[in-house]
């Protein structure tokens, strides 16, 4: 193949997604609404972020949310699995671990359950553990979730980024390759620049700043979102070549043998900006922002689920899912459906 996987990996790691799933709060909240919740000039959203819609919650939770997500994946993929991941970045509350509270909603009793944090890349680092654990046989099926409430940590003074988010779950379902198949993970990667930790963040709610510290008034900013969007564009943009070079090789080969570019959707210019820095070919990019919004580590999973419900990804073809994250981390997965 022209792309030069990790040689770690070898002919890569067996992994056959089974089921994918996802699911959207009811309440659809449009551009316009975005504008006047930011205290922006109408059609201020839509030109700065490209997102024509996001979802909600109202009174939904994580957990119920991831709940309606893995329902839907098993409904093509029946069966209970033996160990569930959640590796969303909005915990439902602080303990127990998130993984705990779904399986709680979908009343599995003895189920194995973990969490994975990495923000926005959670399903990367999910999927690479998740291929580990199958190809030792501890686990025979495996569920990943990443359910998000953005919604609730929003700060509308920095409308940037408050404006790009949306609400919602997405699920899918592992198991070890069936006799006929080769579905595998070819490869993955993930790097962090600490230089950039501070660029995305959240700084209260943790043992250095406690809830009991939060002042309504006076230190609120502190447990809301935070992000420097401009410098966190150019350590992606100084980091992401050498970056995918050596996860897939040179850029003259890049794209022979890659079916489908599936990135973080962060928001809509930054995914124009990575086709055009990166010479994907447009056919090739998977895009679900404009109506979706940037739903941290659920927008992987909901716009590879979408690619399968859309025939864009079929069984053989490889796809390439890559993004980055707060830390400043960037990661990627190469997949052969």
């Amino acid at each position: 193949m022209a792309f030069s996987p990790d040689p770690s990996f070898s002919r890569g790691l067996p992994l056959h997604i089974s089921g994918t799933g996802k699911w959207l709060p009811p309440l659809r909240i449009d551009a316009e609404e975005i504008d006047r919740r930011a205290g922006m000039p109408p059609g201020w959203t839509l030109r700065h972020t490209g997102v024509q819609s996001r979802h909600f919650v109202s009174t939904e939770t994580a957990a119920g949310m991831a709940a309606q997500a893995l329902h839907q994946a098993m409904a093509s993929s029946p069966g209970r699995p033996d160990l569930l991941i959640s590796a969303g970045a909005t915990p439902q509350q602080i303990i127990p671990c998130n993984a705990a509270l779904i399986a709680r909603e979908m009343g599995w009793e003895g189920v194995a359950c973990f969490d994975v944090n990495l923000t926005c890349l959670g399903f990367v680092a999910a999927l690479e553990v998740a291929a580990g654990l199958l190809a030792t046989q501890r686990y025979q099926r495996i569920a990943i979730v990443c359910s998000e409430i953005a919604s609730k940590g929003l700060n509308w003074q920095q409308p940037e980024a408050a404006a790009l988010m949306g609400d919602g779950a997405a699920a899918v379902l592992l198991e070890n390759n069936p006799p006929d198949a080769d579905s595998a993970l070819l490869a993955s990667a993930m790097s962090v620049w600490p230089e950039g930790a501070h660029l995305t963040e959240i700084r209260g709610g943790g043992s250095a700043q406690p809830a009991h510290e939060h002042r309504p008034g006076e230190n609120s900013q502190d447990y809301l979102f935070h992000m420097d969007g401009p410098a966190v564009f150019r350590l992606a943009a100084e980091k992401l070549e050498a970056f995918l070079t050596g996860m897939i090789g040179q850029e003259s080969q890049r794209w022979q043998e890659i079916d489908l570019v599936i990135p973080h959707q962060a928001s809509l210019q930054a995914i124009r900006h990575l086709r055009r820095r990166l010479g994907i070919p447009p056919d090739k990019l998977m895009e679900i922002v404009q109506d979706h919004g940037n739903v941290i580590a659920a927008s992987l999973p909901m716009a590879l689920h979408e690619a399968i419900c859309q025939g864009r990804l079929q069984r053989g073809r490889v796809a390439l899912l890559l993004g980055t994250s707060a830390g400043f981390s960037m990661g990627g997965a190469l997949l052969r459906f």
